[in-house]
């Protein structure tokens, strides 16, 4: 009987390893974590038991567009918008070959308020550089009034735009930088012919784009050519492309000859050269157009063919 009860003793002392306590006070087994390299966990088994809704949530699934800005739209939504609009274009402008409009997000049921502006859509096929400010403010992802400091070390051509004022793109600053950056860079072909070189400490009107290929490895905008407007200290306003036959005028004014022909040279030079309007008046007319198109609501527009033109 002794030898009995002993040899059932033992046992129990064997097999007390096996089992161990819970936390609720249940035995349970205790169970050897699995590599994750040799088996699948069981909670992605269970994500693959529904495909069908896996695939519906991507389907619907709204899209960014090249400039990183969440356009609200599934990719078959934005397609259909964008053949709606282009529809649109090529009624009210036959001949068009681009989707410049689009592109730059312009609104075309504004046209009648852009020509009260002074802005006619219908150049919008002519070459970028021969457009006047109000058109670049269009045809420009990011519009900054600030002053150009000097060049980057790092790279030749790469100019550093000191900030003053967003007047269009923030959104997209924000999309591409996670903040609106204090210093903005662009580029500037110094090797092209016929280029511009940048006027440095001059406060003036800057219009950037290309912001698609921003990215970690390039952090600079491309510079509408011969766009830029300047600031002079006398308020004078002009385009940077004429900054340097500002010495020609001057020589002009200066001159002591003050006959006829004298003043009627110097009145042309200054209506080819200097700005009409004031700074205040130049910035507040970009605004105007700005606000008229409402860029970061295009996606919520609606470009229909009945819009006759």
């Amino acid at each position: 009987m002794k030898r009995n009860i002993l040899v059932a003793i033992i046992v129990m002392f064997l097999l007390s390893p096996i089992y161990s306590m819970s936390d609720d006070g249940e035995n349970v087994p205790v169970v050897q974590k699995e590599n994750s390299s040799k088996g699948v966990p069981q909670v992605e088994q269970q994500s693959n038991l529904v495909p069908d809704q896996d695939t519906g949530a991507k389907y619907n699934e709204t899209v960014k567009d090249e400039f990183g800005i969440d356009t609200g739209m599934s990719k078959v939504e934005l397609q259909k918008f964008k053949e709606d609009y282009i529809k649109l274009d090529r009624k009210m402008f036959p001949g068009t070959q681009t989707d410049m409009l689009f592109n730059f997000k312009v609104d075309l049921n504004k046209y009648d308020e852009f020509l009260k502006l002074g802005l006619d859509l219908k150049k919008s096929g002519s070459f970028i550089d021969s457009k006047n400010y109000l058109e670049n403010s269009l045809y420009s992802e990011i519009v900054v009034i600030g002053i150009t400091i000097g060049q980057t070390k790092e790279k030749s051509g790469i100019f550093i735009l000191e900030v003053q004022e967003i007047l269009k793109g923030s959104e997209i600053l924000i999309a591409k930088f996670g903040e609106i950056p204090k210093l903005l860079y662009y580029y500037c072909d110094e090797n092209a012919v016929g280029t511009t070189m940048p006027v440095l400490n001059h406060k003036g009107m800057f219009f950037l784009w290309n912001s698609k290929r921003i990215n970690t490895n390039r952090n600079w905008f491309q510079k509408r050519d011969e766009s830029t407007l300047l600031l002079l200290p006398d308020s004078t306003v002009l385009y940077e492309k004429h900054y340097d036959d500002l010495k020609s005028l001057n020589w002009l004014r200066n001159k002591k000859n003050k006959s006829e022909e004298n003043k009627k040279w110097q009145k042309g030079f200054e209506d080819t050269i200097i700005m009409n309007e004031t700074w205040e008046e130049a910035v507040n007319n970009v605004k105007a157009v700005l606000k008229t198109n409402d860029a970061v609501n295009f996606y919520r527009k609606t470009f229909k063919e009945e819009v006759e033109k």
